[in-house]
């Protein structure tokens, strides 16, 4: 009977102890029999979230006994091939370019738009003059984009090496030397081949010209084409708009923004009103940097931020976001315009982030099911992060464990599990406190009894 009373006392804090999480979610594997599994997070479950390091984002199989997980930020996205595109280039008579930044005894036409569309002698000849040409090129709106100019020549020559000097200009009069000595070489040797034909970039100006360090030895160019970096392969951006709260009086142009959960957000861009322009402080805090009770401080994460919009006719154009560097879970967000102007719009602030995952191993029964929301969740380590580095190691940097999807959220102890534990008691200073107090006591009664034991006779 005694056993059966101990046993119903304990199952209310069993039951706590099994539903201490706010939410679950089952976990559908696309995989019956892997060993490990990768689930992607979405909004809901960093919004579940209570720790920054997500500490209370758990995997449980079915009989609720956690398993050996690890959590892991968004891969950095890989860039795709380089892409090649067709550049506007003209030949130039081999007698115009002799000195370096030199300006050119040729007639340039363009269009309303500076397109290079013809390219003829000064003197009106109209054919060019023995020896290599200099090869003009257009860059047009790619300038600042091509990373590189490849050259395809007429035919296959069996062996060549010429010598050009990079030149660079943004209104074909003025000229800069970019590099003084480009060389395009193919040589051959024993069935095997050496080709060079790749010129590096690193500017922006729109017109380039190639002026031959040889009198002659060119063969004919058939094409120059542009190199521009591949796009990334992964573009998961995901974005949350936050409304203002009350206008600040005491500060104008001041807005406060909360976020409800942990996301790792790592850019910050503002929705304003068209034909607008403003520069802005971006700072973050949170409660859980607050020093001995007092406001938690305000940090800075980024000065003088420039944004704008513009509506030009059908067309609306807007400033690009802003990258943190590092990403940042804080719950708190102000916007402060520089300068102060009252009567500042208050914007949307949007924050940008790229979901992360959780890696666990199928170690206990299925099925398994994700919880988050844990006030009371204590910092635990990984011990995943050397063997899925051995194994990215061994099949490749892009290797990952089989999926995992995320099905329907359940409400599991709800708003209960947001409640912080009570601080610890410190029993070894109660009762040392208690000793004194009972010592103290025992002294006084011990002198009371003393002077009750010392009254006169008489009395």
């Amino acid at each position: 009977m005694i056993r059966r009373l101990w046993w119903m006392a304990l199952l209310p804090l069993a039951a706590q102890a099994a539903d201490d999480f706010a939410l679950q979610w089952p976990l559908q594997p696309a995989q019956a029999d892997a060993g490990a599994y990768r689930v992607t997070l979405d909004a809901g479950v960093y919004r579940a979230a209570y720790w920054r390091d997500l500490r209370d984002v758990q995997v449980l199989d079915a009989d609720g006994k956690p398993m050996a997980s690890a959590l892991q930020a968004a891969a950095t996205p890989i860039a795709a091939p380089a892409r090649q595109v067709q550049l506007d280039w003209f030949a130039m008579p081999a007698a115009t370019a002799t000195t370096a930044g030199g300006d050119l005894s040729v007639m340039v036409q363009r269009d309303a738009g500076g397109n290079v569309v013809s390219v003829r002698s000064a003197t009106g000849a109209a054919g060019l003059s023995a020896g290599d040409p200099s090869w003009l090129v257009d860059l047009g709106r790619r300038a600042g984009q091509v990373q590189a100019l490849r050259v395809e020549w007429d035919d296959q020559p069996q062996a060549l090496d010429l010598g050009y000097r990079l030149e660079g200009s943004d209104d074909l009069r003025r000229w800069q030397v970019l590099d003084p000595e480009v060389r395009l070489v193919r040589l051959r040797n024993q069935g095997r081949q050496l080709d060079s034909d790749r010129v590096a970039l690193s500017t922006s100006l729109r017109y380039l010209r190639l002026v031959p360090l040889q009198r002659e030895g060119a063969p004919p160019l058939r094409a120059l084409r542009g190199e521009l970096a591949g796009d990334a392969a992964a573009d998961d951006w995901q974005w949350l708009e936050l409304a203002a709260s009350a206008p600040d009086n005491a500060a104008p142009a001041r807005f406060r923004y909360r976020l409800q959960g942990r996301f790792p957000v790592q850019r910050v861009d503002v929705a304003m009103p068209p034909n607008t322009a403003v520069a802005w402080t971006v700072s973050s805090r949170d409660d859980d940097r607050k020093a001995d009770g007092a406001e938690p401080a305000w940090q800075v994460r980024a000065t003088g931020w420039n944004t704008w919009t513009l509506q030009d006719g059908g067309r609306r154009q807007a400033s690009a976001p802003l990258e943190l560097g590092q990403e940042s879970a804080d719950r708190e967000w102000q916007l402060q315009a520089e300068p102060a102007v009252a009567g500042t719009p208050a914007p949307v602030l949007k924050l940008g982030y790229r979901p992360g995952s959780v890696v666990f191993l199928a170690q206990g029964r299925a099925p398994y099911r994700l919880v988050a929301g844990n006030a009371r969740a204590t910092a635990r380590e990984s011990r995943l992060e050397p063997m899925l580095a051995a194994l990215r190691a061994r099949n490749g940097a892009q290797w990952q464990p089989a999926a995992a999807a995320l099905g329907e959220p359940s409400v599991r102890a709800g708003d209960a599990a947001y409640v912080p534990a009570a601080p610890a008691r410190d029993w070894k200073s109660l009762l040392l406190w208690a000793v004194l107090v009972a010592g103290a006591l025992a002294v006084a009664g011990f002198a009371l009894s003393l002077l009750r034991g010392q009254r006169p006779a008489g009395d």
